[in-house]
């Protein structure tokens, strides 16, 4: 086994072969966020819990380091481009700017197993060239260091017309450009059904594992796209908000893994844990 695949691994579930990750990474971007005012304690709870894996800055991994000290800890994947939202703390213009926040050698050094970059569609030419060209440049560092390399598209830029950004089609271009820029996983929003998002599966040959995105109707639909998901060939969930951000959150990660592990329907999820 390559050292590639073998970072890969740690970001499974040793007896399932599936991932269930929890992102605490949103405070990078967006400041003082909601259900993450203190990510120190947060970061406790996860591990506690005994999640899978969870997306990180390089700062969070520094003042968190001491917590991993423990059998069993979750994989890390340092989140390593910065998309410049605003110049206004806290306050969110759309993507302005892209580069490059940490190294890959920082990433080894921190004991990190993989690297997950953003790649925004629908940008004004210039950035959305400038984007291409920042994780090309990080691909070639991945590959220096056989550094897994997550690429997670998101079809939301002002040049994309609403009504298209959701649409399967465009989900399944964004994520064959991704493999195409050389993703070892690929981090992508649910099509909406499972026959569109097997079509991806199959045809990607790496992981595939999806993004929570905005807040859910409700938390049966948590469950549900979970669920779905993995039926589809997805090999997990990378979901934040809908699940810090709620005071059930140690009731959604068991939710969570019942669905993602066990494929159990959402219904009875919902009711086994009275939500």
């Amino acid at each position: 086994m390559n050292m590639i695949n073998a970072r890969i691994n740690k970001i499974y579930n040793k007896e399932k072969g599936k991932s269930v990750i929890i992102p605490i990474d949103h405070g990078f971007y967006l400041g003082n966020v909601k259900g993450l005012e203190d990510p120190y304690k947060v970061m406790e709870t996860l591990i506690e819990e005994k999640i899978d894996a969870t997306l990180m800055s390089l700062g969070i991994a520094k003042i968190t380091q001491d917590l991993f000290n423990v059998k069993d800890a979750p994989a890390k994947v340092l989140t390593i481009d910065y998309p410049m939202h605003s110049n206004i703390p806290g306050e969110f213009l759309g993507h302005i700017e892209h580069e490059m926040a940490f190294t890959v050698e920082q990433a080894l050094k921190w004991d990190f197993c993989a690297v997950k970059v953003m790649l925004p569609w629908g940008l004004k030419p210039e950035l959305q060239m400038k984007v291409i060209k920042n994780i090309a440049n990080l691909q070639h560092e991945c590959d220096r260091y056989e550094m897994p390399l997550m690429i997670e598209p998101l079809v939301l830029g002002e040049c994309i017309p609403e009504e298209k950004r959701n649409s399967a089609e465009m989900i399944a271009h964004a994520a064959r450009l991704s493999l195409e820029l050389g993703a070892d996983i690929l981090k992508i929003a649910y099509t909406g059904d499972k026959e569109s998002f097997k079509n991806i599966t199959e045809r990607s040959h790496v992981p595939v594992i999806i993004l929570g995105g905005p807040k859910m109707n409700g938390v049966s639909d948590i469950f549900r796209v979970a669920k779905e998901s993995v039926q589809a060939g997805g090999k997990g969930v990378v979901f934040g908000r809908n699940i810090w951000q709620n005071d059930r959150m140690v009731d959604l990660i068991r939710g969570l893994k019942d669905a993602v592990y066990d494929e159990m329907n959402e219904n009875e999820i919902v009711k086994k844990y009275s939500l």
